[in-house]
C-alpha cells in the first residue's frame, strides 16, 4: 500500500484533507518521508520491513484509532507530547487556553499554579516550560494518566512540574486538598475538565467515542457541571486573592458556567471565544 492508497482508504472515514493529513503525519513520523517525497513517489522505496509496518499502521488507522495514539504522540503549544489511550488528545481550542493563561501571568512568574484534570500534563507542563520559575502541580484521578504525564514532564525537561493523584469530586474544601503549604498560596488555577454531557455522544466522531478514554471526556445530563463546582470551592481555598481561574468550557453551557462562578462569589468573569467562534474559555477572579 503507498500514501495515496492510504488516503483513499481513510477518506471515507475521516474525509479528503483530513485523511491527507493524517498519512502525512504517518510518512513523517514513521518513514521521514516529507511532502516532497511523496510528491516524488519515494514511498515506493521503501524496504520490505517499512511495507510491512505501513500495512500494521494503515490496518489500525483504518479500524478508527486516531493516528495521534498509532504515532505515540501529539504536538501541542510547539512541543511533542507521549500520549495513549489513557490520555485525552490534546486540541488546538486547549492551546488557546494555555495562551490565554501565560498572558496573564507576570514574565519571569515564580509563582505557583494548579492544573486540575491534568491527564497528559500537557497545559500543566505547557506553562512550566514557558515559565521556568514558577512552580506548577497537576492533579488527576487516573494514576495511568498521571504516569503519561510524569513522562512527559521528564522527556521535556519540565522539572518545575509535579503530580498527584487526588479525585477533585470528593475532595474537602474546607482547607486546601494540596497540603497546608499550598493553602491560599496559589496564583493561578487552570482546568480542562470532563464537559460533554452524555447526551451529546451521539453528535462524535466515532474514533473518538471509540478511542479516548470516557472518564476524561463526560458528565451526566443531571449534573453537567459537577467539575466546575469542584473547581470553584478548591480556587476559594487554594488560590491567593484576585488570583484567577482559568476553565475550558462546552459552549453550549457557557452561560450557565459564568453563573455558577458567579455564585461562588469570583469576580470579573469573562468568557472568551475560541478559533471558530465558539464560546469556549472562562476566566473569573478569586475573591479578595
Amino acid at each position: 500500500m503507498n500514501h495515496r492508497e492510504l488516503v483513499s482508504a481513510l477518506t471515507p472515514l475521516h474525509g479528503a484533507g483530513e485523511a491527507r493529513a493524517i498519512v502525512r503525519m504517518v510518512m513523517e513520523e514513521c518513514f521521514g518521508l516529507s511532502q516532497t517525497d511523496l510528491l516524488l513517489g519515494k514511498d515506493t522505496d521503501l524496504s520490505a520491513t517499512d511495507r510491512a509496518e505501513m500495512e500494521k499502521i494503515a490496518l489500525r488507522l483504518l479500524k478508527g484509532e486516531p493516528v495521534q495514539y498509532v504515532l505515540g504522540n501529539a504536538y501541542f503549544c510547539g512541543h511533542r507530547f507521549r500520549v495513549t489511550p489513557d490520555v485525552l488528545i490534546p486540541r488546538p481550542e486547549t492551546e488557546e487556553l494555555v495562551e490565554w493563561a501565560c498572558s496573564l501571568l507576570v514574565p519571569g512568574a515564580t509563582g505557583k499554579v494548579l492544573d486540575l484534570c491534568t491527564g497528559s500534563g500537557c497545559i500543566a507542563i505547557s506553562i512550566a516550560l514557558a515559565f521556568p520559575g514558577a512552580h506548577v502541580m497537576g492533579v488527576d484521578v487516573s494514576a495511568p494518566a498521571l504516569s503519561v504525564a510524569s513522562d512527559n514532564a521528564l522527556s521535556l525537561g519540565a522539572d518545575n512540574v509535579t503530580f498527584l493523584q487526588r479525585d477533585i469530586l470528593s475532595e474537602v474544601t474546607t482547607s486546601s486538598p494540596y497540603g497546608e503549604e499550598h493553602e491560599g498560596g496559589f496564583s493561578m488555577l487552570v482546568s480542562n475538565p470532563p464537559y460533554v454531557r452524555a447526551s451529546e455522544a451521539a453528535e462524535m466522531h466515532s474514533t473518538v467515542l471509540e478511542h479516548e478514554p470516557a472518564l476524561a471526556l463526560f458528565v451526566s445530563d443531571d449534573n453537567p457541571l459537577i467539575f466546575y463546582h469542584s473547581i470553584a470551592k478548591v480556587g476559594l481555598v487554594s488560590l491567593c486573592p484576585g488570583a484567577p481561574v482559568i476553565v475550558e468550557l462546552n459552549t453550549a453551557l457557557a452561560a450557565e458556567t459564568h453563573a455558577l462562578f458567579e455564585s461562588y462569589g469570583y469576580t470579573d468573569i469573562q468568557i472568551r471565544n475560541d478559533q471558530f467562534g465558539r464560546p469556549r474559555m472562562l476566566r473569573a477572579l478569586m475573591p479578595i
